[in-house]
Protein backbone atom coordinates (compact mmCIF):
# COMPACT_ATOMS: atom_id res chain seq x y z
CA UNK A 1 0.00 0.00 0.00
CA UNK A 2 1.63 3.20 -0.99
CA UNK A 3 2.70 6.07 1.68
CA UNK A 4 -0.08 8.71 0.90
CA UNK A 5 -2.79 6.12 1.20
CA UNK A 6 -1.74 4.66 4.60
CA UNK A 7 -1.52 7.90 5.92
CA UNK A 8 -5.08 8.60 4.19
CA UNK A 9 -6.57 5.67 6.47
CA UNK A 10 -4.41 5.60 9.58
CA UNK A 11 -3.49 8.59 10.77
CA UNK A 12 -6.74 10.48 9.74
CA UNK A 13 -9.79 9.70 11.50
CA UNK A 14 -12.82 10.44 9.13
CA UNK A 15 -16.50 11.20 11.54
CA UNK A 16 -19.56 11.10 10.08
CA UNK A 17 -21.59 14.42 10.68
CA UNK A 18 -24.96 16.09 10.01
CA UNK A 19 -23.92 19.81 10.08
CA UNK A 20 -25.92 21.84 12.81
CA UNK A 21 -26.96 25.09 10.88
CA UNK A 22 -23.96 27.73 12.39
CA UNK A 23 -21.98 25.38 10.31
CA UNK A 24 -23.62 26.05 6.85
CA UNK A 25 -21.04 29.31 5.77
CA UNK A 26 -18.34 26.05 6.23
CA UNK A 27 -20.31 23.78 3.68
CA UNK A 28 -20.67 26.46 1.30
CA UNK A 29 -16.95 27.38 1.49
CA UNK A 30 -16.18 23.65 0.96
CA UNK A 31 -18.73 23.30 -2.03
CA UNK A 32 -16.85 26.72 -3.81
CA UNK A 33 -13.73 24.12 -3.42
CA UNK A 34 -15.04 21.03 -4.77
CA UNK A 35 -14.74 19.40 -7.98
CA UNK A 36 -18.34 19.33 -8.10
CA UNK A 37 -18.67 22.76 -6.93
CA UNK A 38 -22.12 24.45 -8.42
CA UNK A 39 -24.78 26.82 -7.20
CA UNK A 40 -27.08 24.27 -6.51
CA UNK A 41 -25.21 22.41 -3.31
CA UNK A 42 -25.55 26.05 -1.75
CA UNK A 43 -26.96 26.70 1.21
CA UNK A 44 -28.22 30.15 0.44
CA UNK A 45 -29.52 28.92 -2.52
CA UNK A 46 -31.44 25.77 -0.90
CA UNK A 47 -32.83 28.39 1.53
CA UNK A 48 -34.20 30.70 -1.63
CA UNK A 49 -35.97 27.60 -2.83
CA UNK A 50 -37.40 27.44 0.50
CA UNK A 51 -36.09 23.83 0.12
CA UNK A 52 -36.27 22.02 3.81
CA UNK A 53 -32.93 19.96 3.87
CA UNK A 54 -30.39 18.17 6.03
CA UNK A 55 -26.42 18.17 4.97
CA UNK A 56 -24.85 14.85 6.06
CA UNK A 57 -20.51 15.40 5.96
CA UNK A 58 -17.20 13.20 6.04
CA UNK A 59 -14.67 15.18 8.03
CA UNK A 60 -11.35 14.66 8.88
CA UNK A 61 -10.69 16.18 12.15
CA UNK A 62 -12.61 19.24 11.85
CA UNK A 63 -12.38 19.69 8.10
CA UNK A 64 -15.23 18.66 6.05
CA UNK A 65 -13.98 16.57 3.20
CA UNK A 66 -16.73 15.30 1.68
CA UNK A 67 -20.70 15.31 1.77
CA UNK A 68 -23.97 15.43 0.79
CA UNK A 69 -27.45 17.01 0.63
CA UNK A 70 -30.60 15.49 1.51
CA UNK A 71 -33.28 17.47 0.32
CA UNK A 72 -37.28 16.13 -0.74
CA UNK A 73 -39.08 17.18 -4.11
CA UNK A 74 -43.00 17.85 -3.66
CA UNK A 75 -44.14 14.91 -3.35
CA UNK A 76 -41.93 14.28 -0.09
CA UNK A 77 -38.94 11.94 -1.72
CA UNK A 78 -35.59 12.42 -1.13
CA UNK A 79 -34.81 14.00 -4.86
CA UNK A 80 -34.24 17.25 -6.61
CA UNK A 81 -36.64 19.65 -5.90
CA UNK A 82 -37.54 21.88 -8.75
CA UNK A 83 -34.98 24.35 -9.88
CA UNK A 84 -32.16 22.05 -8.41
CA UNK A 85 -30.28 20.75 -11.12
CA UNK A 86 -27.35 18.38 -9.66
CA UNK A 87 -26.72 17.67 -6.26
CA UNK A 88 -25.43 14.20 -5.06
CA UNK A 89 -21.63 13.84 -3.04
CA UNK A 90 -19.54 16.29 -3.08
CA UNK A 91 -15.20 15.81 -2.43
CA UNK A 92 -12.68 17.79 -2.05
CA UNK A 93 -9.91 18.29 -4.32
CA UNK A 94 -7.22 15.05 -3.27
CA UNK A 95 -3.58 15.18 -3.81
CA UNK A 96 -1.86 11.85 -4.95
CA UNK A 97 -2.13 9.55 -7.41
CA UNK A 98 -5.26 9.13 -9.79
CA UNK A 99 -5.99 5.38 -8.17
CA UNK A 100 -5.33 6.64 -3.93
CA UNK A 101 -7.88 9.98 -5.40
CA UNK A 102 -10.27 7.64 -5.98
CA UNK A 103 -9.62 5.36 -3.11
CA UNK A 104 -10.05 8.23 -0.26
CA UNK A 105 -13.57 9.04 -2.38
CA UNK A 106 -14.68 5.66 -2.34
CA UNK A 107 -13.77 5.76 1.84
CA UNK A 108 -16.11 9.24 2.07
CA UNK A 109 -18.83 6.96 0.23
CA UNK A 110 -18.95 4.32 2.33
CA UNK A 111 -18.86 6.45 5.52
CA UNK A 112 -22.38 8.60 3.65
CA UNK A 113 -23.66 5.19 2.92
CA UNK A 114 -24.25 3.99 6.84
CA UNK A 115 -27.14 7.02 6.41
CA UNK A 116 -28.13 6.64 3.14
CA UNK A 117 -28.99 3.31 2.93
CA UNK A 118 -31.63 4.35 5.80
CA UNK A 119 -33.66 6.37 3.41
CA UNK A 120 -36.82 5.14 2.31
CA UNK A 121 -35.78 6.47 -1.48
CA UNK A 122 -33.26 8.32 -2.95
CA UNK A 123 -33.36 9.62 -6.18
CA UNK A 124 -30.67 12.36 -7.36
CA UNK A 125 -28.82 13.99 -10.20
CA UNK A 126 -25.43 14.14 -9.42
CA UNK A 127 -23.06 16.63 -11.00
CA UNK A 128 -21.40 15.79 -14.01
CA UNK A 129 -17.72 15.04 -12.38
CA UNK A 130 -19.29 12.48 -10.46
CA UNK A 131 -17.91 9.34 -11.49
CA UNK A 132 -17.18 7.15 -8.41
CA UNK A 133 -20.54 5.20 -8.48
CA UNK A 134 -19.10 1.73 -7.66
CA UNK A 135 -19.76 2.22 -3.65
CA UNK A 136 -23.26 2.76 -4.81
CA UNK A 137 -23.58 -0.29 -6.88
CA UNK A 138 -24.99 -2.86 -3.95
CA UNK A 139 -27.59 -0.76 -3.16
CA UNK A 140 -28.37 1.72 -5.60
CA UNK A 141 -29.51 1.56 -9.00
CA UNK A 142 -28.87 4.30 -11.53
CA UNK A 143 -29.53 5.65 -15.02
CA UNK A 144 -27.75 7.98 -17.66
CA UNK A 145 -28.96 11.88 -18.20
CA UNK A 146 -27.70 13.58 -20.72
CA UNK A 147 -27.59 17.67 -21.34
CA UNK A 148 -25.27 19.94 -24.25
CA UNK A 149 -22.66 22.23 -22.61
CA UNK A 150 -20.77 24.77 -24.37
CA UNK A 151 -17.56 25.63 -24.25
CA UNK A 152 -17.03 29.43 -23.35
CA UNK A 153 -13.36 29.97 -22.54
CA UNK A 154 -12.08 28.41 -25.20
CA UNK A 155 -13.90 29.61 -28.09
CA UNK A 156 -14.65 33.27 -29.40
CA UNK A 157 -18.27 34.38 -30.29
CA UNK A 158 -17.40 34.09 -33.91
CA UNK A 159 -15.90 30.66 -33.49
CA UNK A 160 -18.92 29.54 -31.39
CA UNK A 161 -21.65 30.73 -34.20
CA UNK A 162 -19.53 28.76 -36.88
CA UNK A 163 -20.68 25.35 -34.67
CA UNK A 164 -24.26 26.20 -35.14
CA UNK A 165 -26.37 23.84 -37.27
CA UNK A 166 -27.53 25.57 -40.79
CA UNK A 167 -31.24 25.43 -40.03
CA UNK A 168 -30.00 27.94 -37.00
CA UNK A 169 -28.20 30.08 -39.16
CA UNK A 170 -31.26 30.81 -41.40
CA UNK A 171 -33.33 30.94 -38.18
CA UNK A 172 -31.21 33.52 -36.71
CA UNK A 173 -30.93 35.77 -39.82
CA UNK A 174 -34.65 35.86 -40.06
CA UNK A 175 -35.13 37.00 -36.96
CA UNK A 176 -33.11 39.89 -37.83
CA UNK A 177 -35.55 40.78 -40.49
CA UNK A 178 -38.29 40.74 -38.49
CA UNK A 179 -36.75 43.15 -36.33
CA UNK A 180 -37.40 41.31 -32.78
CA UNK A 181 -36.74 42.78 -29.87
CA UNK A 182 -34.43 41.95 -26.78
CA UNK A 183 -35.20 43.01 -23.28
CA UNK A 184 -33.28 41.91 -20.20
CA UNK A 185 -34.40 42.44 -16.56
CA UNK A 186 -38.04 41.56 -16.69
CA UNK A 187 -40.70 42.36 -14.38
CA UNK A 188 -41.60 39.40 -12.52
CA UNK A 189 -45.28 39.13 -13.11
CA UNK A 190 -44.85 39.43 -17.00
CA UNK A 191 -41.78 36.41 -16.91
CA UNK A 192 -44.20 34.20 -14.26
CA UNK A 193 -47.08 34.78 -16.73
CA UNK A 194 -45.16 33.62 -19.94
CA UNK A 195 -43.71 31.10 -18.05
CA UNK A 196 -47.23 29.57 -16.77
CA UNK A 197 -48.39 29.96 -20.47
CA UNK A 198 -46.01 27.64 -21.44
CA UNK A 199 -47.23 24.90 -19.13
CA UNK A 200 -51.14 25.59 -19.90
CA UNK A 201 -51.02 26.04 -23.13
CA UNK A 202 -49.63 22.54 -23.74
CA UNK A 203 -52.16 20.96 -21.47
CA UNK A 204 -50.06 20.36 -18.56
CA UNK A 205 -49.91 21.03 -14.89
CA UNK A 206 -48.09 23.85 -14.02
CA UNK A 207 -45.51 22.88 -11.09
CA UNK A 208 -44.85 26.22 -9.37
CA UNK A 209 -46.37 28.54 -6.70
CA UNK A 210 -46.49 31.84 -7.72
CA UNK A 211 -45.42 33.39 -4.24
CA UNK A 212 -42.52 30.80 -3.71
CA UNK A 213 -40.81 31.57 -7.63
CA UNK A 214 -41.25 35.59 -7.24
CA UNK A 215 -39.26 34.94 -3.75
CA UNK A 216 -36.36 32.55 -5.65
CA UNK A 217 -36.66 35.89 -8.45
CA UNK A 218 -35.88 38.66 -6.16
CA UNK A 219 -33.39 36.54 -3.73
CA UNK A 220 -31.44 35.17 -6.84
CA UNK A 221 -31.69 38.57 -8.51
CA UNK A 222 -29.94 40.77 -5.23
CA UNK A 223 -27.18 38.01 -5.01
CA UNK A 224 -26.91 38.65 -8.99
CA UNK A 225 -26.78 35.13 -9.84
CA UNK A 226 -29.75 35.13 -11.52
CA UNK A 227 -31.34 37.24 -15.15
CA UNK A 228 -34.38 37.02 -17.36
CA UNK A 229 -34.49 37.99 -20.63
CA UNK A 230 -37.52 37.78 -23.19
CA UNK A 231 -37.99 38.37 -26.64
CA UNK A 232 -40.40 40.98 -28.28
CA UNK A 233 -42.72 40.85 -31.53
CA UNK A 234 -43.14 43.89 -33.64
CA UNK A 235 -46.34 44.80 -31.98
CA UNK A 236 -44.42 44.85 -28.72
CA UNK A 237 -45.64 41.18 -27.45
CA UNK A 238 -43.74 39.35 -25.07
CA UNK A 239 -43.09 35.83 -27.70
CA UNK A 240 -40.39 33.93 -24.95
CA UNK A 241 -38.39 34.85 -22.20
CA UNK A 242 -35.72 32.76 -20.09
CA UNK A 243 -34.31 32.64 -16.94
CA UNK A 244 -30.52 32.27 -16.38
CA UNK A 245 -28.46 30.84 -13.30
CA UNK A 246 -24.80 32.56 -13.20
CA UNK A 247 -21.77 31.15 -11.62
CA UNK A 248 -18.25 31.83 -12.25
CA UNK A 249 -17.74 28.46 -13.64
CA UNK A 250 -21.37 27.91 -15.26
CA UNK A 251 -24.03 30.08 -16.74
CA UNK A 252 -27.30 27.58 -17.00
CA UNK A 253 -30.51 28.04 -19.02
CA UNK A 254 -32.46 27.11 -15.86
CA UNK A 255 -36.17 28.34 -16.86
CA UNK A 256 -37.88 29.14 -20.10
CA UNK A 257 -41.13 29.49 -22.11
CA UNK A 258 -43.26 30.70 -24.82
CA UNK A 259 -46.42 31.90 -25.17
CA UNK A 260 -47.65 29.44 -28.62
CA UNK A 261 -50.43 32.26 -29.99
CA UNK A 262 -47.75 34.92 -30.55
CA UNK A 263 -44.28 33.12 -31.12
CA UNK A 264 -42.95 33.41 -34.00
CA UNK A 265 -40.03 32.00 -36.22
CA UNK A 266 -36.28 32.70 -35.24
CA UNK A 267 -37.61 33.87 -32.11
CA UNK A 268 -36.56 31.43 -29.58
CA UNK A 269 -33.36 30.77 -31.53
CA UNK A 270 -32.52 34.62 -31.10
CA UNK A 271 -33.20 34.66 -27.44
CA UNK A 272 -30.34 31.26 -27.34
CA UNK A 273 -28.08 33.05 -28.71
CA UNK A 274 -28.08 36.57 -26.46
CA UNK A 275 -27.92 34.00 -23.47
CA UNK A 276 -24.45 33.14 -24.99
CA UNK A 277 -23.74 36.30 -25.51
CA UNK A 278 -24.68 37.50 -21.88
CA UNK A 279 -23.18 33.64 -20.02
CA UNK A 280 -19.52 34.16 -22.41
CA UNK A 281 -19.08 37.47 -20.04
CA UNK A 282 -19.36 35.86 -16.88
CA UNK A 283 -18.93 32.18 -17.46
CA UNK A 284 -16.74 29.59 -18.18
CA UNK A 285 -19.28 27.02 -19.52
CA UNK A 286 -22.99 27.25 -20.98
CA UNK A 287 -25.55 24.08 -19.64
CA UNK A 288 -28.58 23.78 -21.66
CA UNK A 289 -30.03 21.79 -18.25
CA UNK A 290 -30.80 19.07 -20.52
CA UNK A 291 -33.89 17.58 -21.83
CA UNK A 292 -34.78 13.48 -22.63
CA UNK A 293 -37.26 14.99 -25.06
CA UNK A 294 -36.45 14.38 -28.87
CA UNK A 295 -37.77 17.80 -29.76
CA UNK A 296 -36.36 19.60 -27.17
CA UNK A 297 -32.63 17.55 -27.21
CA UNK A 298 -32.72 18.54 -30.83
CA UNK A 299 -33.21 22.09 -30.58
CA UNK A 300 -30.64 22.66 -28.51
CA UNK A 301 -28.44 20.00 -30.31
CA UNK A 302 -28.22 22.11 -32.70
CA UNK A 303 -26.29 25.16 -30.65
CA UNK A 304 -23.57 22.48 -31.24
CA UNK A 305 -22.47 22.16 -27.33
CA UNK A 306 -20.74 18.66 -26.34
CA UNK A 307 -23.05 15.63 -25.46
CA UNK A 308 -22.71 15.83 -21.36
CA UNK A 309 -23.58 12.69 -19.14
CA UNK A 310 -24.51 12.67 -15.46
CA UNK A 311 -25.88 10.09 -13.57
CA UNK A 312 -28.99 9.68 -11.81
CA UNK A 313 -28.83 7.60 -8.69
CA UNK A 314 -31.52 6.42 -7.14
CA UNK A 315 -33.67 3.64 -4.87
CA UNK A 316 -37.34 3.35 -5.55
CA UNK A 317 -39.67 3.49 -2.85
CA UNK A 318 -42.39 0.89 -2.84
CA UNK A 319 -44.96 2.74 -4.19
CA UNK A 320 -42.50 3.57 -7.14
CA UNK A 321 -41.44 0.62 -7.94
CA UNK A 322 -45.37 -0.72 -7.90
CA UNK A 323 -46.56 2.29 -10.31
CA UNK A 324 -43.71 1.35 -12.52
CA UNK A 325 -44.18 -2.43 -12.74
CA UNK A 326 -48.02 -1.69 -13.38
CA UNK A 327 -47.23 0.71 -16.07
CA UNK A 328 -45.08 -1.69 -17.71
CA UNK A 329 -47.82 -4.41 -17.48
CA UNK A 330 -50.23 -2.47 -19.08
CA UNK A 331 -48.21 -1.61 -22.13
Amino acid sequence: VSSDLLHFKVQLILTLEYLPEESYQAWDDFVDESPQQTIYGKTWYLLALQCPFTILTVKQREEIIGGIILTKNSRNQYANPLLVKYLGVYFTRFEGTAYNQESKRRAIIKLLMVELRKLTSFDYFFHPSFSSYLPFHSYFDNRVRYSYWINLHNQSLEEIYGGFHGKLKSELRLAEKKDFRLKHALDFELFFSIIKKTFVQKGHRFPFIKESLASYFQKLSEREAFQTIGVIDQKGNTMAVVGLLFEPSVTTLILSGFDQETIQRGANELLIYECLKLAKLQSQYFDFEGSMRPNVESFYRKFGGTFVPYLNIYKEDFGSLLKRVLGTVRK
